[in-house]
């Protein structure tokens, strides 16, 4: 039989030290980032993401930051720079508009007219944005995700 050793009071902690789930503790790389970022939409989000017109030419500041703080909801387990740069999808304004984006960076949402080209590199979502099988695309630094209606992701590597 164990005695005690007297005089001295041992605590143990027996709680799990564990982080709430949206604090992001590791950062993704490689094949764990482009299989999160594969992972379908969902629909409150790609409803969010399709409604940029709502607001016409202009939206608000609040607005804005609604939509870009949607995007780090979708992606707690991102880092920030690994949030998409913004977000360019198709512009129903009518003519002479053709595209709109979500510029994360700067904060705001403009509707771009046709020819008239799109900044920080944005340039290259424009075509997929204007197919109609995709709701929006999501541009990153190194690739693209083209997201449908329904929330399925194709990944457009540079």
């Amino acid at each position: 039989m164990r005695r005690p050793i007297i005089g001295l009071n041992i605590q143990t902690d027996t709680r799990l030290n564990v982080a709430p789930k949206n604090q992001v503790n590791v950062r993704l790389e490689g094949v764990s980032l482009e299989k999160r970022l594969r992972r379908k939409r969902s629909s409150a989000f790609v409803e969010a993401m399709t409604g940029l017109d709502a607001g016409g030419v202009v939206a608000s500041k609040q607005k804005v930051r609604e939509l870009i703080d949607r995007i780090a909801a979708e992606f707690p387990e991102l880092a920030e720079m690994q949030l998409p740069l913004g977000i360019v999808s198709y512009c129903c304004l009518g003519d002479p508009y053709e595209v709109h984006l979500l510029d994360v960076s700067q904060g705001i949402i403009e509707c771009y007219k046709r020819g008239q080209a799109l900044p920080n590199g944005m340039e290259k979502a424009r075509r997929l944005a204007l197919h109609p099988s995709y709701a929006y695309i999501e541009v990153y630094t190194s690739m693209m995700c083209a997201v449908t209606h329904t929330g399925e992701v194709s990944i457009i590597k540079e």
